[in-house]
């Protein structure tokens, strides 16, 4: 496998073996804003195209994205726990 810094669209199936998530899971984490790594845009009715950015990927995996989701997202987020 490259390294994150030889593309500059990093495919979903290599966003998903890094992650260790289905390719369907970063589509749909993707689509729907939840996964801070790139975007999704709807082409059609049934076709999207997807954009994931080696260096947000990287810091989404270091964990330093995720600290800023959660400061971001933190009142959601505890919703969701509380249920």
């Amino acid at each position: 496998m490259k390294s994150l810094e030889e593309y500059k669209n990093v495919p979903v199936s290599v966003a998903a073996e890094l992650l260790d998530v289905s390719p369907n899971y970063i589509r749909a984490g993707l689509q729907y804003q939840r996964l801070p790594i790139g975007t999704a845009v709807q082409i059609s009715s049934t076709k999207w195209t997807y954009q994931i950015s080696p260096g947000l990927l990287k810091e989404y995996i270091t964990g330093s994205s995720l600290r800023n989701y959660y400061q971001e997202n933190k009142e959601f987020l505890k919703q969701l726990l509380d249920g």
